[in-house]
């Protein structure tokens, strides 16, 4: 096992900020979710050859969990597909996918394969391109199966959000980094999305909690807001209106 974690190494670190991510909502039907997880492990093997072949650079799969008391819950999606491109060039460039799943199942007969291929289940899928355009750094340990993340959508109200988010808010990540209230934070601009995609959403944050801080602790973890920060959250808060929000559960993943 390699000392860094594979999935460290693409997410969960410093980046090159101009990285490219499509997000795939998977919907499916009750009682789907198990025969789901196996056509993704099936899947995933192919993504790996793709990775090892330099067509992606990651592929993960994660549980969408709706935040408790959401009054929107029932139309979450079940699933959430992250495929990770080193840039557009790469994101853009047409893969025969099919091609590469026969030549890693070539033991598969051909009829077996393409039951799997083409019986799914699929659910109904929207789909999101995205470009990353910041994030902090990771210092913590190796994430595992189960880790959560929590997804927050927003859409942009004034020209100014991306500034608050990269110049003030991530001021405020990075505090949480170092006194382990946070492990992870990320920024992405919403390219464009599917006909049924929620258009409204314009802007994607990451967020992984990390440890709780007691009372006693919060004075020297975070300090005092001085006049200036409380403002610019107060007005930063303005520059956006949250869409929805659900935590991810990580299920597999497949990394160079």
């Amino acid at each position: 096992m390699k000392k860094i974690n594979l999935i460290i190494a693409l997410l969960l670190s410093a980046i090159t900020y101009s990285q490219m991510i499509n997000y795939t909502s998977v919907r499916l039907e009750d009682g789907q979710d198990d025969a789901y997880i196996e056509y993704e492990k099936f899947w995933s093997k192919i993504h790996e050859k793709a990775i090892e072949d330099g067509h992606e650079t990651g592929w993960m799969i994660w549980e969408v969990i709706p935040i408790e008391g959401d009054e929107n819950a029932e139309n979450q999606p079940d699933f959430l597909i992250m495929n990770f491109y080193k840039d557009s060039i790469q994101q853009n460039k047409e893969v025969n996918y099919y091609e590469i799943g026969r030549s890693v199942y070539s033991k598969m007969s051909k009829k077996k394969f393409d039951k799997v291929w083409e019986t799914g289940p699929f659910g109904t899928r929207n789909f999101y391109q995205l470009e990353r355009l910041d994030n902090t750094t990771w210092l913590f340990e190796d994430p595992e199966i189960g880790t959560i993340l929590r997804l927050n959508a927003f859409k942009q109200i004034e020209d100014t959000y991306e500034q608050y988010e990269m110049e003030f808010y991530k001021k405020w990540h990075n505090k949480g980094i170092l006194n382990g209230s946070r492990k992870w934070w990320e920024f992405n601009r919403v390219l464009n999305s599917s006909e049924n995609g929620n258009k409204d959403i314009t802007h994607v944050t990451l967020d992984m909690d990390g440890r709780e801080i007691p009372e006693e602790e919060a004075q020297e973890a975070w300090g005092t807001p001085s006049f200036t920060d409380r403002m610019m959250w107060n007005n930063g808060s303005k520059t956006r209106e949250m869409i929805n929000q659900v935590n991810l559960k990580l299920v597999m993943y497949r990394f160079k």
